[in-house]
């Protein structure tokens, strides 16, 4: 497949949005071979729980084992290849295929192959593993094998970062699927930049300042409307050092697949709601007060996180084809927080409920408008420099070739 006429100043070429060869080789080459933020550990907080999940055509489950490990296999028996776990999530101490009742420890062991002689080898018939990271209770997985080694980088820059939300102990308030009728790339641009922010998300502009958000941290070059941000981002990071709360921007180093800042919020904010107060009463982690910043995570090529003192948001997108694409949104709360006493589900999603439908009508609006025959690749902006990171890091990965 060639990428001649690909220019990440510019969107791309309509056929990257609507071509299902394309679409295919995007599987192939980023979804199956790149690390993949898929869940978190809060999803499986006990020992036999499991999370179904399926990328492309790849049918998989990650379950939390007897020592606490998080491990992931592929969702099919070794027998005769029927899927093993049915269902989003559950718990079981053995896994029993529906089909023969071959079983398997929470290793992925086989200890019954039922109809096979007493000398069958049992121990050639584990479930197919994947592979498995975890950073600061992320889960992130690679479909092939071997997986990419950069895992380990990623995760000594990135966990301090994450460390004091100690993700770990909380709880999923809240779960959200959006399926959107738009190409997931389409997704992810929109999620890069907030040139859109002021004219669309009235909601989310009382928690967050534009200017940080979407147009980076220069401090050379102070405009006059970001001048009040700047101020605020000074005092911010005296008392962020006080506090030894890592908050320098990391911004994709070296080739990595990862960016994450400390920002303050806007408004006299202490969370990502609507009014200056907490979304949850319970405070995360290592955290002893209320601090009015937010670290963001965005990780290449399907995940953007924000992690406030009382709650955390994930968001995880998954292509499910050419043109339709699944968001899926997460609240975490302090895993003793009381529904109805320490949070309120409509207030403590409010902002990103919001956020999230006005992003599925501009991802949407673009596809049809990509698609309607009169499109042409438009130029980015300046503040939509993320953007041009995000394509040119698309266009290097389609050039590789993955390893199997």
């Amino acid at each position: 497949m060639s990428l001649n006429g690909i220019d990440s100043n510019f969107t791309l070429p309509s056929k990257y949005y609507t071509s299902n060869e394309i679409f295919q080789q995007e599987l192939e080459k980023i979804f199956y071979s790149k690390w993949i933020y898929v869940a978190c550990e809060a999803d499986i907080p006990k020992p036999g729980d499991y999370v179904a999940l399926k990328l492309g055509a790849r049918s998989f489950f990650l379950q939390r084992n007897e020592q606490g490990e998080v491990k992931g296999f592929y969702n099919v028996c070794r027998h005769r290849g029927h899927e093993l776990v049915q269902g989003e999530k559950g718990n079981c101490r053995r896994l029993i295929c529906p089909y023969h009742n071959w079983t398997y420890n929470l290793n992925g062991n086989l200890v019954v192959a039922r109809g096979m002689n007493d000398d069958f080898p049992n121990e050639d018939f584990g479930l197919n593993p994947i592979n498995v990271a975890v950073i600061g209770g992320l889960i992130y997985i690679c479909l092939n094998s071997p997986a990419p080694a950069d895992i380990e980088e990623v995760s000594s820059l990135l966990g301090p970062y994450l460390a004091p939300y100690e993700l770990p102990k909380t709880k999923i308030a809240c779960q959200r699927d959006i399926i959107e009728a738009t190409n997931w790339k389409l997704v992810i641009e929109n999620n890069r930049e907030c040139l859109h922010c002021p004219s669309n998300h009235p909601e989310l502009l009382v928690p967050l300042y534009s200017s940080g958000f979407g147009k980076g941290l220069d401090k050379e070059n102070i405009q006059p409307s970001e001048r009040r941000f700047q101020e605020k981002l000074q005092q911010k990071e005296m008392e962020w050092e006080s506090l030894d709360l890592p908050y320098h921007l990391i911004e994709f180093p070296d080739g990595l697949w990862f960016r994450t800042v400390r920002l303050p919020l806007a408004n006299d904010c202490i969370s990502h709601t609507l009014k200056p107060e907490h979304a949850c009463k319970k405070l995360l982690g290592s955290l002893k007060r209320v601090e009015g910043s937010g670290l963001s995570v965005w990780t290449h090529p399907n995940s953007w996180n924000h992690f406030l003192s009382d709650h955390i948001i994930t968001f995880a997108v998954f292509p499910l084809s050419v043109d339709k694409t699944l968001v899926r949104t997460k609240w975490l709360v302090a895993a003793d927080a009381v529904e109805g006493v320490d949070y309120n589900v409509d207030d403590l999603t409010m902002v990103w409920s919001q956020t999230n439908a006005q992003d599925q009508s501009l991802a949407e609006g673009a596809y049809r408008g990509i698609t309607s025959g009169g499109y042409m690749p438009g130029p980015l902006a300046d503040e939509e420099y993320l953007v041009k990171q995000f394509l040119s890091w698309y266009n290097d990965q389609l050039t590789i070739t993955p390893s199997h």
